[in-house]
């Protein structure tokens, strides 16, 4: 696993997520998962293609969503509804667009699909079958954890 690839997420998320939501962002501990990731409420998935194959994962609990999208848009949402769900799809593209720049400007050829959004506890991605570094995040409203598998294409 390609710390040079996966670095960039990290520090993206870290920066991106003080910057939105106005509060203190801390990185927890980092593990590696070879298992499917199940959602803790919403789950929005990055596929990443070029010198690259792999995906990001984006996941958070539907309360911690829901904060973040009240944030983000000066306004009151009690329950996870189309304007939260935009608003973190909108979060993961502001993370993603600032990973690639760093990546690209470093000479990689990277590309995102666009991101789908999944709501529920149930749901499960199993899609890319590569050990994955998951990276905890703690904000003041709850926990934001990403899960990055990439592997050189080919």
């Amino acid at each position: 696993m390609r710390l040079d690839y996966i670095n960039p997420f990290v520090e993206a998320t870290h920066s991106v997520l003080e910057d939105v939501i106005k509060t203190a962002v801390h990185k927890g501990k980092l593990s590696l998962s070879g298992k499917p990731v199940a959602s803790r409420g919403l789950l929005v998935v990055m596929g990443l293609t070029g010198d690259v194959e792999g995906q990001v994962l984006f996941d958070m609990e539907a309360e911690t969503a829901v904060k973040i999208a009240c944030i983000m848009n000066d306004k009151k949402f009690d329950s996870v509804q189309p304007m939260v769900v935009d608003s973190i799809a909108e979060l993961v593209n502001i993370i993603t667009g600032k990973a690639l720049t760093i990546l690209n400007d470093k000479g990689f050829n990277f590309r995102l699909t666009p991101p789908m959004v999944f709501t529920g506890n149930a749901v499960m991605s199993s899609g890319v079958r590569l050990e994955t570094l998951v990276v905890p995040f703690a904000t003041d409203y709850g926990e934001f954890v990403i899960n990055v598998a990439v592997r050189p294409a080919g």
